[in-house]
């Protein structure tokens, strides 16, 4: 199902639409939140709105959630609205501009999506706002990336707005130097963007070192399933830098957990991020969002 919200977004490429759901017309209740969740390989954000409203009534939020839509080339085969980006299917997972119809990054489409929603004019009343970005699976690819190397929560940031990021079930994460915790036969790409820094899109100014300051600096929990441990489970990148990283989800993630801390106490910075093994869940995007851990951060 397409987005039935547009909201414009440009970078120095151009501009376009990016499609959104929208729990309802973007303004901000009691709660003085936004909360911002990334759909899954399936691109199916109305489900994964449907997710996080379900959270925010058991949790009696009244917060604001978007949910935006990366749109890949095969939905645009399909049909789109005029003006409406899409990108590679791989693509809006790590920044890359879009194929169509002007090339907007993925990363400069959710910085532009921050700035218009938390406009002053958009604040309410008496209130200050809090964001959280969160994703699963695929989206927590995308909320992984865009954690070390977006620049949107930096200028929410100076603007005294907090923004906290919720990693969940991705099959990979962006490593800050060439070191895995795998070795596999074929090895010449595991650094390659976007399982770490070669080559990375347009949109990426800094390198790993400049990227690791900024993500330990961030608001980071990582979620990961307990039961999502399953090697050969439908989605999960099974490619050398992918392998590299673990044999599973699960250990991908808790491997990473410790690359992460293990870069911190070598360069004396603090990591206060946190992970979560969820008991009794595995990959399902509902699960993870409605689990009362989750909840509480993200609409406590």
């Amino acid at each position: 199902m397409i987005g039935d919200r547009q909201v414009r977004v440009r970078d120095g490429a151009g501009t376009g639409l990016l499609l959104c759901h929208m729990s309802r017309p973007a303004r901000y209740g009691d709660a003085g939140r936004l909360v911002v969740v990334v759909h899954g390989a399936l691109r199916d954000a109305g489900s994964y709105l449907g997710h996080a409203a379900a959270a925010a009534a058991l949790a009696g939020s009244s917060a604001l959630i978007v949910a935006p839509q990366f749109l890949a080339d095969a939905d645009a085969a399909a049909g789109l609205p005029e003006g409406a980006l899409y990108w590679g299917v791989e693509g809006w997972k790590g920044g890359r501009p879009a194929l169509g119809p002007t090339p907007v990054s993925s990363f400069a489409a959710m910085d532009s999506l921050l700035a218009q929603l938390t406009g002053p004019d958009m604040l309410p009343p008496g209130r200050n706002l809090a964001v959280v970005i969160a994703g699963n699976s695929a989206g927590g690819q995308f909320v992984n990336r865009y954690a070390a190397v977006g620049r949107g929560p930096d200028t929410l940031a100076e603007r005294g707005i907090p923004v906290r990021f919720i990693i969940a079930n991705p099959s990979t994460y962006l490593y800050f130097g060439p070191d895995r915790p795998v070795t596999v036969p074929d090895d010449g790409y595991v650094n390659r963007w976007r399982y770490g820094f070669d080559g990375p899109p347009p949109y990426v100014a800094d390198g790993p070192e400049q990227g690791l300051r900024r993500y330990l600096a961030r608001d980071v929990t990582i979620v990961l399933g307990a039961q999502d441990s399953d090697g050969a489970a439908q989605l999960l990148e099974v490619s050398p830098p992918a392998m590299a990283q673990g044999a599973n989800r699960l250990e991908r993630g808790i491997n990473y957990h410790a690359h992460v801390r293990g870069l911190a106490r070598a360069a004396g910075l603090t990591a206060g991020h946190r992970l979560i093994q969820l008991d009794g869940v595995g990959h399902a995007a509902r699960d993870v969002l409605t689990a009362a851990a989750i909840r509480a951060l993200m609409f406590g």
